[in-house]
């Protein structure tokens, strides 16, 4: 199964590409608010005890890359919608 979010396209722009082993996230937040909604996704991964989960490139222009591992992926998707930076989750 296969988790689909629900973002605002008003509010950020979000991509997704598979690699190998890991998911990459393009991030680009059209709202200077939802910056302090995505620290804290970046600091819910930063407090547990692996350090190659999520990795998190910070660009110009409110730009972010965002590499996670396939094994934290529903994690972060959770994580996202917890800090409403997505509106909703379903399995497919």
């Amino acid at each position: 199964m296969k988790l689909e979010y629900v973002y605002d396209k008003k509010l950020l722009s979000l991509k997704e590409a598979a690699n190998e082993n890991d998911i990459e996230f393009s991030i680009k937040l059209l709202e200077p608010e939802l910056k302090n909604r995505l620290q804290k996704v970046r600091e819910y991964f930063d407090d547990n005890d692996v350090l190659t989960d999520l990795l998190y490139y910070i660009h110009p222009q409110n730009k972010y890359q965002v590499i996670v591992k396939k094994d934290f992926y529903n994690e972060f998707i959770i994580q996202l919608f917890r800090f409403q930076l997505i509106q909703a989750i379903r399995w497919s």
